[in-house]
């Protein structure tokens, strides 16, 4: 169902649109208040700049694949089906007629869905964010963001082609466009991370108090049991000497008794 008065807008992008809201109000100061108490129990890193910037970018990704993932389900019900109104149709915007297109919704010379393609780009985008954000010391971070820049980059060539398809069929894809939105915006946070990088904003340090609560939970939910200091037994040396005499007493009275018998 077409909202009045907006062509191009489709319910069904909401909560694709949501969660890549969240994932920009987490870059800007706004970010600090959504970053709630009981979040940064859970997730430490939260209480940095760093941490947060880690958690926008990751959002962002996310809605992106999910977009994408929602692009990939309307092609496949379109060639199931052979057309079909998958969303919100007009003389400007139209995904069924960009997506439905069998002479432009598949990759060149490997047929592969777009939306497959997307999918499988936030995917590397949000494991190399997440293991970054896991080690954000690590050696092999710079080399992360250089992936993650130089694929953000060859990614804005495809989404150059894409644009030039939607300009030859006459249409706008809204799922699309979208996911294009949310690619740049990935690409412009590797951009970031990257200036970020090895300056005083890299700070992994956060609250000690908050991190060290963290840690213990993480070890209580992974059945982690920390090791306990053995028990030193300090034995008195009379109890020793004791101990020696029944011993020796004892094997007296054996002797005693062989020679009895």
């Amino acid at each position: 169902m077409m909202v009045a008065g907006l062509e191009c807008f489709d319910p069904n992008l909401l909560p694709h649109l949501a969660i890549f809201a969240l994932g920009i109000a987490m870059l800007t100061p706004l970010g600090e208040s959504l970053a709630l108490p009981a979040l940064r129990k859970k997730w430490a890193s939260l209480e940095t700049k760093l941490g947060r910037t880690f958690a926008g970018f990751l959002l962002i990704c996310f809605s992106g694949f999910t977009v994408s993932a929602h692009t990939l389900w309307m092609h496949n019900k379109s060639q199931e089906m052979g057309g079909g109104s998958f969303c919100s149709a007009g003389t400007v915007c139209d995904c069924a007629s960009v997506i439905g297109n069998n002479d432009w919704n598949t990759m060149p010379f490997v047929g592969l869905p777009w939306g497959l393609l997307g999918m499988l780009a936030f995917a590397l985008f949000m494991w190399l964010i997440i293991t970054m954000a896991k080690e954000p010391t690590a050696s092999w971070v710079l080399t992360h963001l250089k992936i993650g820049t130089n694929f953000g980059i060859l990614g804005i060539g495809v989404i150059l082609y894409l644009m030039y398809a939607e300009y030859e069929i006459g249409k706008i894809c809204q799922f699309c466009t979208t996911a294009h939105i949310a690619h740049i915006a990935a690409t412009i946070g590797f951009f970031r991370l990257s200036n970020m990088f090895g300056s005083s904003e890299w700070d992994v340090s956060g609250d000690t108090k908050t991190v060290d609560v963290a840690a213990k939970e993480r070890r209580k939910r992974g059945g982690y049991v920390a090791p306990k200091k053995a028990k030193t037994v300090v034995i008195n040396q009379t109890v020793i000497n004791n101990i020696s005499d029944s011993v020796v007493q004892g094997d007296v009275g054996v002797n005693k008794n062989f020679e009895e018998e």
